[in-house]
């Protein structure tokens, strides 16, 4: 299982998007198909709830789970769960697309080693048949402590934190058997990776973490402030980054994403010296990254409707909350920019829980629209 499966014709570049339809990964942090992501972040941030988010909406054919060194309750979790849940692709049970290498963390760790092993050794012979393949392993801080504890035994030259000093390349060797490529039949296939890190304390710089960071193509890392202000998918916008391109244009995202971090940076301004010592230009700039927060960036993964969002509908209402965030408005004083913000922000909130192209997704567009063109400046 540790051998790469290379009879395939040639590697292709991973430029096609992975549909994940959730909002903050498809148009802010891209993943493509045949590309790797990581997911680190401190636990309780939402890391398991994500990848099955993840593991439902995910545009593939197989969505292969290795459970690896997690707590026991999760992975039953995942096993009683998703023989509930309704694939969006066929109609049926969801469990029928999906493979769950169960290794606990009460197993020897010898087995947690193996275990991600054998599910990579899975996707690639699934990707041989012609399919698309999604792997999630969680998570891959477990399966380097246990080549620690098995270097350990080995009695080998311990590294940085006593990880063996071979760690990066292995990690590296891991990440680097995801792919898109043309097989010998002409097929196009891929094979996926996301991997979770769990560093102690959410401490990004520990060995794990660096050396995932250094071969894959996307970092969503989740922040522990998001999580506890219930702000989910936790996901750091302004920390996390991705090489592969969205189904929104990046331009465009580029600038939403500037607004973002200047609205962070007046936020932080405003906590030392108060909002009376903001001005009304600067307070307008806050006031528009936290909208873009409230109603793009955050989804409710329990809502039958919110819960996924198609990159036609992104597209659709990224359009329009572009449009908010590009324009003036003609607004007085603090509390009537607060007043008009929270309204935006309830109007785009119902507007998310009606269905696409339906009349009353029509009818909230349209209210939506005629209230904040109200205010808008000439």
């Amino acid at each position: 299982v540790k051998q790469p499966i290379r009879c395939y014709e040639e590697r292709l570049r991973p430029d096609e998007t992975l549909v994940t339809q959730i909002r903050c990964i498809d148009t802010f942090l891209p993943v493509a198909k045949g590309g790797t992501f990581c997911v680190p972040g401190p636990f309780g941030a939402g890391k398991t709830v994500l990848q099955h988010m993840e593991a439902k909406n995910a545009d593939v054919d197989i969505v292969i789970v290795a459970a690896c060194g997690e707590r026991a309750g999760e992975v039953v979790e995942v096993l009683t769960e998703f023989p509930e849940l309704t694939d969006p692709r066929t109609g049926r049970s969801l469990m029928e697309r999906t493979i769950i290498i169960c290794n606990t963390s009460s197993m020897p760790v010898a087995a947690r080693e193996a275990s991600v092993y054998t599910a990579v050794t899975m996707a690639e012979y699934y990707r041989q048949m012609g399919l698309d393949v999604l792997l999630l392993a969680d998570s891959t801080s477990r399966w380097a402590q246990a080549m620690r504890e098995m270097s350990g035994r080995l009695e080998e030259i311990p590294g940085e934190e006593a990880f063996p000093a071979y760690l990066e390349s292995v990690i590296a060797s891991f990440y680097e058997r995801a792919g898109k490529v043309r097989l010998k039949s002409g097929e196009i296939a891929s094979v996926t990776i996301g991997g979770t890190v769990s560093p102690a304390g959410g401490n990004f710089e520990e060995p794990v973490t660096q050396a995932t960071l250094k071969v894959v193509g996307a970092f969503h890392g989740l922040s522990r402030e998001r999580s506890d202000a219930r702000k989910y998918p936790a996901i750091h916008p302004i920390d996390s980054w991705s090489k592969y391109r969205g189904v929104v244009d990046m331009e465009r995202v580029e600038h939403a994403r500037s607004i973002l971090k200047r609205s962070n940076e007046i936020n932080q301004m405003m906590k030392v010296i108060g909002e009376e010592g903001t001005s009304a230009e600067d307070y307008i700039i806050y006031q528009k990254g936290e909208l873009l927060d409230a109603v793009y960036l955050q989804q409710n993964s329990f809502d039958p409707i919110d819960a996924a969002c198609d990159p036609k509908r992104q597209v659709y209402e990224f359009d329009i909350l572009y449009d908010v965030l590009t324009r003036d408005f003609d607004l007085e004083d603090k509390k009537e920019i607060r007043a008009f913000f929270n309204q935006v922000r309830q109007e785009f909130l119902d507007w998310h829980n009606t269905h696409f192209r339906s009349p009353e997704f029509e009818a909230q567009e349209k209210k939506l629209k005629d209230f904040y063109l109200s205010k808008v400046q000439g």
